[in-house]
């Protein structure tokens, strides 16, 4: 069972944000469609230094900070696998409110990882996921990391499905990847209209593709994933955008890290989106056939197949929060 208590689930019948809030926030974060992000885009953490109380707002649906002993916040997350390469650590972001981070240790040759899984109940049409993070240094190349998404029905635990499209009423899935040995952030999604790769799989899409949008290690990076359903489900009209630090990612006159009806401009190769200006515009996302099926889970995972034995990788999460509007990087609490 999940436990509730403390204010980290938020009561979704609570009265929506004031309308100055709103007002304050860019098109492309009160989810009109078309719009793009703009370069900086002020969002509900700028209301709460560092994330202190943040979990009290009316469009907040889950927060883990971190900061409760490890066996509570495991009680917050319904699937915790192998929780022993997990630990409270002081590394923690400079304005962090808190002095704790999860750190999830992975020594090559025992195993693959952990994760933490939960459901985010009872579906959701948009969200936008928030986290920070650090990789060390030395960190080996990690096959798969963070995923937002949706099952139908929703389980209390990650399901497979690796390299088969799904078929638009049971699964589809967003992950935030840096990209194993690139080391560059992008996307790699699952959903009823992808393609197929040369092997006539249908493994997880990308569609940045810029070896300039690095993943930089030894530093904390805040990660934002915002997601949005297509409705109705016979519409292509589903989107999903990447912020870095609270940036989207720009190139060659264009936002390429939302990708909608119409937007960016690309070229497909295979299941490889590249953006190019004299493309063709993006086709946009039928997420789902049946409108039964929602954004209902949140997937932190650190998969790493590949390490040396004896190895050790090191990634350290933190301030985690999933809200249904654009939340931005955290500010300094004040001294």
């Amino acid at each position: 069972m999940v436990n509730l208590s403390k204010g980290h689930i938020v009561n979704p019948n609570v009265q929506v944000l004031m309308l100055a809030l709103a007002l304050c926030l860019p098109a492309c974060a009160r989810g009109e469609e078309g719009e793009t992000p703009s370069a900086v885009v002020p969002g509900l953490a700028s209301r709460y230094k560092g994330d202190e109380g943040i979990e009290k707002n009316p469009d907040v649906i889950f927060v883990e900070n971190f900061e409760d002993p490890l066996d509570v916040v495991k009680t917050r997350w319904e699937s915790v696998q192998s929780p022993e390469i997990m630990s409270l650590a002081t590394d923690v972001r400079t304005g962090s409110a808190g002095e704790h981070s999860l750190l999830m240790t992975h020594t090559g040759g025992k195993g693959t990882g952990g994760h933490l899984y939960r459901r985010l109940l009872p579906g959701y049409e948009q969200l936008y996921v928030r986290f920070y993070v650090k990789f060390a240094e030395d960190c080996y190349p990690i096959h798969h990391f963070v995923h937002l998404g949706g099952y139908n029905p929703s389980t209390s635990w990650p399901q497979g499905g690796a390299g088969i499209r799904p078929a638009g009423d049971e699964r589809f899935t967003t992950g935030i990847e840096p990209y194993g040995r690139h080391w560059r952030w992008d996307f790699y999604s699952y959903w009823m209209g992808m393609r197929s790769s040369p092997d006539n799989h249908s493994w997880g899409h990308d569609f940045i593709n810029d070896s300039e949008l690095s993943v930089g290690r030894g530093k904390w990076v805040c990660v934002e994933l915002m997601m949005k359903m297509n409705d109705p489900v016979t519409e292509h009209n589903g989107r999903q955008a990447l912020w870095i630090d609270g940036k989207p990612w720009k190139k060659d006159g264009q936002t390429v890290s939302h990708l909608g009806k119409g937007f960016p401009k690309g070229k497909w190769v295979w299941d490889s989106f590249t953006p190019d200006p004299d493309g063709t515009p993006f086709e946009g996302f039928q997420w789902r056939s049946d409108e039964n099926l929602k954004l209902n889970f949140l997937w932190l995972l650190l998969y790493i197949t590949d390490a040396a034995p004896g190895h050790v990788s090191k990634v350290w999460f933190d301030d985690v929060v999933v809200a249904k509007r654009y939340i931005g990087p955290s500010t300094p609490p004040v001294n």
